[in-house]
Formats: structure tokens, sequence, C-alpha cells
């Protein structure tokens, strides 16, 4: 298509050409006033792509609006009205689509700077962590010669205890069965002795 030669079209190729927006590129040929229809349906990606085709041609009255919508959507009103006033002070103009790119740069590195960040503190908090970890691993249990030991010493003091239990258990037997005997010598002779006075009285 020769340059400076602008095509119009009807409405009826307006809704055909939006159906087809990913086949555009350079978009110098076509009159203004369908461009003001066509282009507000591209994506930002589609839009990117047609200015970067469109050689000669400023797009710039129908695409500015459209960047600052982009701007207004994508990073809020607020810092669309901050930009607007700090242009306003500066005395300053600039196309809304550097403005986009330019904010999408600084929203980037934040989000880079931000991500570092919590890269070190997450960095830390697992340094942290596995410090805890060694120094509960460095408090080693007593070694199972030692409970050993203090198991055998434990054992050998009962079993003293016990012994002298049964050792008094056994003296105590003894000493109530020689109780028992001389109880039992006593009684004994305490019968025998009648028998021997009545005998001695049979005799006389």
């Amino acid at each position: 298509m020769e340059k400076g030669r602008l095509i119009r079209l009807n409405d009826h190729w307006v809704s055909v050409a939006i159906d087809n927006l990913d086949s555009f590129g350079d978009v110098g040929y076509l009159d203004f006033r369908f461009l003001d229809q066509l282009l507000p349906h591209c994506s930002k990606d589609q839009l990117i792509h047609i200015e970067k085709c469109t050689k000669g041609t400023d797009l710039t009255p129908i695409t500015d609006k459209l960047w600052k919508k982009f701007f207004e959507r994508d990073f809020g009103g607020k810092a669309t009205d901050e930009v607007i006033e700090k242009m306003k002070i500066k005395k300053v103009s600039f196309k809304w689509s550097e403005l986009y790119q330019e904010k999408s740069k600084r929203v980037e590195k934040a989000e880079k700077e931000v991500g570092e960040r919590l890269k070190k503190l997450y960095g830390k908090e697992d340094a942290r962590k596995q410090s805890r970890q060694v120094r509960v691993l460095d408090k080693v249990p007593p070694s199972s010669s030692s409970n050993k030991r203090s198991g055998s010493k434990k054992d050998s003091k009962l079993m003293s205890k016990l012994r002298k239990q049964h050792l008094n258990c056994l003296e105590m037997r003894n000493i109530q069965a020689m109780k028992m005997k001389r109880t039992a010598a006593n009684c004994s002779g305490l019968i025998r002795k009648p028998r021997t006075s009545i005998q001695a009285m049979n005799v006389f």
C-alpha cells in the first residue's frame, strides 16, 4: 500500500477488523477515524506491536489516551493523578506510553528489591533454625555405659540392702528360735520337777 494514501472503511469493516486485531501491523495507511474506532479494542501487547510496526505516522493523538487508561488500570488512579500533578508543577509533558514504560521499570525494580530483602530474611531465619538444631545436638545424652554403671551401682546398693534385711530376718528368726527353745526347756523343767517331788513323796 502506498504511503500517505489513507483508506476509509465503513462500520462493517470496523467490526471485521476488531475480530482480527492480531493480524494488524503497520496501520499508517488507514484513516484516523477508522483507527480511532479500532485501536481502543487493542490489548496492551497489540497496541505496542502496532505502534512499533507503524513507521512514519505518529499515532499519539489516538494512542496517548489509550496508554493513560492502561496506566490508570495497572497502577491506580492515585498514581495517575500524582503524575499529572508533577507534570503540571514541572511544566513538562510526556507521552503516556513513555510514562507507562518508566513506571513499569520502577515497579519491577521495587519488586526485585523487596524479593531480595525477603530472600535475606528467609536466609537469616533458616540459619537461626540450623544453629538451634546444632545447639540441641551438642547436648549429648549420657552414654549407655554410664547408664549401666549407675544402674549397677543402684543394683548393688539394692542387693546389699536386701541381704541385710535377709540377715536381719534370719537373726530375728534365730533369736526367736532360741527363745522358743529356752521357753520349751524351762517348761520341760517345770514339768519334771513335780514328777521328782511326787516320786520322792512316794518313796518316803
